[in-house]
């Protein structure tokens, strides 16, 4: 076995053996509070509702499913939307750049209404209507016509706001509603189960995508696996989902005006943690765009010359952010340790490190460990960013507060696509060099969100950025050589937050 694969071993049986403990502690907890139930005729918990644990078993078993299959069906798509549009519907770049820019500006601009809308005619509602966008917007790639490729981006962008919003407000004020707090399911769980949950779904749509691309022959076939699982998805919300409207009394009486003025001054704690979400967030963005080229420079300054295992590689990542989220359910299960504050701060400054140490040991296995480290800290952070923000906003502006968190992040990846350049470089020894530069720019970023104080369509967005981006390095024969990924490479996805997925065929 060599290094890489040593190292996804390790994580997988570090991961199942973290898993098997947390599986064990979850049913002494269950049993424990059952015994509690049927012995104390005076337990708060229970004069009420004569079985919590049934109360929070129900609340996961229409909550989970739905979650691995809406963020199943936007992984599925992530790996193949840049290579559908260049190489099966032979776009020019300029095209696929003006499509990925157009979702974005879409995200940007309905971050402005779809939390208030979601807030004022229900949560369920906008769940649906998630559903639906997104089933529109993978039909439009069945087609060759550009008018309707832009109209499914745009659509494209208007679903990943919803994503991003309403599910998590649904859950954070159904559990409020439902009183879930006095059961042994804490809401810090849920969380780290979410992000454990979407690190499994991350491989296996990949692989699933793959097997159906090989299959039919055609990239649209994972855009149709998608729409086979939001519609199984949306019957379960349409059947078995509560429509919940946060606090009723609020809702209706707040404006897009006043919600900015709580974003931006009156509530500091909001701000805060709409300037980490937008700095971190945004530092993984930079990280998806260099980790390749950067290990890759360390490869061949090793002086290796076989090519870089990048599935086993992605799946090392995956196995790390799985670990990242396990840590946090043990975190804030345990009396013993910080609180989700002091985990945020902590979880931002050792990203920060992880990065800057690249930039001054180029070792490729020192590279690799640290950008592990990376993916632990987002493992982390978007569980307890999600549950800081499940404590700090209001339930009756809760989707609408969300939404106007994510316009900042999405202008920084409209500006971050309008400096794309394309420079090509030769160099007649063909071999090239560590690359500083893309490290220093994802350190840099790191170092913003730790100075201050969750997934999945990011990544998707980052094939266009693969083809264009050449690392420039200087030789000491004032030649610039080139650093290109290869069609290996082009399978690249994003969270969440979404990831890279090496083809594995």
């Amino acid at each position: 076995m060599d290094f890489y694969q040593i190292n996804l071993l390790a994580f997988v049986l570090l991961n199942g053996s973290l898993a098997y403990r947390q599986y064990r502690q979850d049913c002494r907890l269950e049993l424990s509070e059952k015994l509690q139930q049927f012995n104390t005729e005076n337990n708060n918990i229970a004069s009420h509702d004569p079985s919590t644990v049934s109360l929070a078993n129900r609340f996961k078993n229409i909550f989970f499913p739905v979650y691995v299959l809406v963020w199943g069906a936007d992984w599925l798509q992530g790996p193949f939307i840049y290579t559908l549009y260049k190489d099966e519907k032979k776009l020019p770049e300029e095209i696929v750049a003006r499509l990925f820019t157009t979702g974005f500006l879409a995200g940007a601009v309905s971050a402005l209404f779809v939390g208030g809308w979601a807030d004022r005619f229900g949560r369920k509602n906008a769940c649906l209507a998630y559903c639906a966008i997104t089933i529109l917007s993978c039909l439009s790639v069945l087609s060759n016509n550009i008018s309707l490729l832009f109209a499914g981006r745009a659509l494209g962008g208007l679903g990943t706001t919803l994503m991003y919003t309403v599910f998590e407000a649904w859950m954070v004020t159904e559990y409020n509603q439902r009183g879930l707090e006095r059961t042994t399911l804490k809401l810090s769980a849920i969380f780290g189960r979410m992000i454990t949950l979407s690190s499994v779904v991350a491989v296996l749509a990949g692989l699933v995508g793959q097997v159906f691309v090989q299959w039919t022959g055609t990239k649209c076939a994972p855009f149709v696996a998608s729409i086979c699982c939001l519609l199984p998805a949306s019957f379960i919300i349409l059947t078995r989902w509560t429509e919940n409207y946060g606090d009723i009394s609020n809702v209706s009486h707040t404006t897009t005006k006043e919600s900015l003025k709580l974003l931006l001054g009156v509530d500091k704690q909001i701000l805060t943690l709409g300037l980490t979400s937008c700095c971190f967030e945004g530092s993984m963005y930079l990280f998806i765009f260099f980790w390749s080229p950067a290990l890759k420079s360390s490869h061949v300054l090793a002086h290796h010359h076989s090519a870089l295992p990048f599935g086993i590689i992605f799946a090392s990542f995956m196995g790390a952010m799985m670990l990242g989220s396990m840590l946090f359910t043990k975190a804030m299960t345990s009396k013993r340790w910080m609180t989700c504050r002091q985990l945020l701060q902590t979880v931002v400054v050792v990203a920060s490190l992880s990065l800057l140490f690249t930039i001054f040991i180029r070792d490729e296995h020192i590279t690799f460990w640290m950008f592990c480290v990376f993916e632990a800290c987002v493992g982390l952070y978007f569980p307890a960013m999600g549950y800081q923000k499940g404590k700090v906003v209001n339930d009756g502006n809760r989707a609408h507060i969300y939404g106007l968190l994510r316009i900042p992040f999405n202008i920084f990846v409209v500006v971050a696509l309008s400096l794309t350049r394309e420079e090509l470089c030769s160099d007649s020894t063909g071999t090239s060099s560590q690359a500083s530069a893309p490290h220093i720019a994802i350190a840099k970023h790191s170092v913003v969100s730790g100075y201050t104080e969750q997934n999945p369509s990011l990544r998707s967005q980052l094939y266009l950025h693969q083809k264009l981006h050449y690392v420039k390095i200087q030789k000491s024969t004032n030649l610039l050589c080139p650093l290109q990924l290869g069609p290996d490479q082009r399978a690249f996805r994003g969270p969440t937050r979404k990831s890279n997925f090496a083809t594995l065929g």
